[in-house]
């Protein structure tokens, strides 16, 4: 399995266990737990000038009653989206929710309206929302230097918002601390 295969794997498990109060930790006394290193090549991150660091962030973007979240490990060599999910709120009579890009069956350019050209977009994963007040199209992708949210819309009176949360963390902050003291007592010694 590969690290990214394991990560979706930990997610989803991570997730089963969240989503359902019946769900106890005994019911997973037959998995092996991953071992230290395994969980290191797993992590996001990468070094900067000493600081072990992994970093993650979750795209937000609400439409009136639609959400979308796509959560992101950044590493090293690039971000790379680890979940997306679309969740709906309250049901708006007339409203169609559709998800857009791999895996869904749907491409933008089938479910786009005419006057709207959003062919360079064809492989992008999405959602449109199709309703009495219009079209609106959501996509969150990762380039190698940029995540990206876009909103596309011919809609009237929307409640768009976009939201983004960035998580950093220093993995080997303990050891960089001892390494200070160390230093310092060396120093204090040697005047």
């Amino acid at each position: 399995m590969s690290c990214h295969g394991k990560i979706r794997s930990w997610l989803l498990s991570l997730s089963l266990l969240l989503a359902s109060a019946s769900i106890q930790a005994a019911d997973f006394d037959y998995l092996t737990p991953l071992g230290e290193a395994e969980l290191s090549e797993l992590r996001g991150g990468f070094q900067i000038a000493g600081l072990d660091m992994s970093f993650g962030a979750t795209l937000q973007t609400l439409v009136d009653n639609v959400r979308m979240d796509t959560v992101f490990v950044i590493s090293g060599a690039g971000a790379e989206i680890v979940s997306q999910t679309i969740s709906q709120h309250q049901s708006i009579d007339g409203q169609v929710v559709s998800r857009v890009g791999e895996g869904s069956g749907n491409t933008i350019v089938e479910l786009t309206p005419g006057g709207i050209d959003l062919t360079g977009m064809k492989d992008f994963s999405g959602l449109v929302v199709n309703d009495g007040k219009g079209f609106t199209s959501v996509f969150h992708t990762v380039t190698k230097n940029a995540i990206l949210g876009a909103v596309v819309s011919d809609a009237s009176e929307r409640d768009i918002r976009q939201h983004m949360d960035i998580g950093v963390q220093v993995n080997n902050l303990p050891a960089l601390r001892a390494a200070q003291q160390r230093q310092a007592i060396v120093e204090s010694l040697a005047r």
